[in-house]
């Protein structure tokens, strides 16, 4: 049963993410505003079929935490999930990646028209300085930035140290962070073909807020995602 619903998910997601992101790419000449209404749909669309397919459900604790203010999200990664299904939570969010991302096909296009944030590690502090200044603009337009300070996909319970250039990014922007932890690796593994059932558990904890020093921030970001990784390994 696990594998004919991993097959049957595998097959949908591919044919109607297809079908979303070719209906999608004439958006590019029109406002940003259609662009993000179509990610939502995207999002709501995955979470259907993960939801119903896949029985993969989950529960958020604390979303009080999805502040009104803009802020940096630092989001755990350790599945596919929380890049397709979480994101429909968010107000038109600004996401930092890769810079790889950014060359497939029509996604690229739809993610820059709404400033989607990429990172060229080859390039190193370079690179920083540039997309600094770009969640700074992000966040003086008033869009949440989402970030995965990990910068590769962990297994459940694998702890991974943070990237520093979060801490570039969170004091040149003068806002908060909140982190963000789950656990849908236990369900939707790392690479894995076949998904479980279950309930993902989400929490956006407490804000980090502006004016530590990028050591005392990145301390405390660093302790928070052990804490929080901890609780959810079982």
């Amino acid at each position: 049963m696990l594998l004919i619903r991993s097959i049957t998910f595998s097959i949908l997601f591919f044919t109607m993410a297809t079908f979303l992101l070719v209906s999608a790419f004439p958006l590019v000449i029109f406002r940003k505003e259609w662009i993000y209404k179509f990610w939502r749909l995207f999002s709501k669309t995955i979470d259907f079929l993960t939801q119903n397919i896949l029985g993969i459900r989950y529960k958020i604790e604390n979303e009080h935490n999805l502040l009104q203010q803009p802020a940096i999200y630092a989001v755990r990664h350790e599945s596919t999930w929380e890049t397709l299904v979480l994101i429909h939570k968010f107000q038109r969010p600004t996401f930092v990646l890769k810079k790889e991302l950014l060359q497939i096909p029509i996604f690229a296009q739809l993610s820059r028209r709404v400033g989607t944030i990429g990172i060229d590690r080859k390039n190193g502090v370079r690179a920083l300085i540039s997309a600094a200044r770009k969640v700074e603009k992000a966040i003086a337009e008033k869009h949440p930035v989402i970030i995965f300070p990990e910068g590769t996909r962990a297994r459940t319970g694998e702890h991974i140290p943070l990237k520093r250039g979060i801490a570039f990014f969170y004091r040149k922007s003068n806002c908060p962070v909140v982190p963000v932890i789950h656990d849908a690796g236990k369900f939707w593994p790392r690479g894995g073909f076949l998904k479980k059932s279950g309930i993902v558990t989400v929490k956006f904890l407490d804000p980090i807020p502006p004016g530590l020093s990028q050591e005392e921030f990145m301390n405390r970001l660093n302790e928070v995602f052990h804490t929080e990784i901890e609780k959810l390994k079982t």
